[in-house]
């Protein structure tokens, strides 16, 4: 991605990791950037933090953000921006914003966030099948499969 939010994708068919490393060594090179940078380092850097507290820039600007540098993007499906889910409440018509008890209590997991839910998870850890390291959840979040079932009833994707 680039300051003017635009963004290229490279694929790589001949030379494997050494020649992508070298591409990107170069790129970093005649572009004037580092290297290697961790994550956490490019966004204490970036000062987004400090300009989505101020209120200088959106929730969803901010996200975007993050996920631009963990690497996420709209060109790969694998690897698609994600956001928190956020609401808890809905059944209602219309929605208080102003009112807590319609959001989540983001200290817990998503299968945390009723008894039902908790009990499943937390049977499936204690009780793992044979040959099977416990585990907590049996999926990610996001897939190639779960973002294309929500593309395909957007536009342009709903009428193609």
């Amino acid at each position: 991605f680039f300051k003017d939010h635009t963004s290229v994708f490279f694929n790589f068919h001949t030379g494997g990791q050494r020649g992508r490393d070298e591409i990107y060594r170069r790129l970093c090179k005649n572009l004037r950037l580092p290297f290697k940078i961790s994550p956490t380092r490019r966004l204490q850097e970036s000062g987004i933090v400090s300009q989505w507290k101020r209120g200088e820039i959106s929730n969803f600007q901010y996200l975007m953000h993050v996920n631009t540098i963990a690497g996420r993007t709209y060109n790969d499906v694998s690897q698609y921006p994600v956001f928190p889910w956020v609401i808890h409440d809905f059944t209602s018509k219309t929605l208080d914003l102003r009112n807590p008890g319609i959001y989540r209590d983001l200290s817990k997991p998503m299968g945390a966030l009723n008894p039902d839910r908790l009990e499943a998870i937390d049977e499936r850890f204690e009780n793992p099948l044979p040959d099977v390291p416990p585990f907590h959840y049996g999926s990610h979040y996001s897939s190639p499969g779960i973002v294309n079932y929500f593309l395909v009833r957007v536009e342009p994707y709903a009428t193609l």
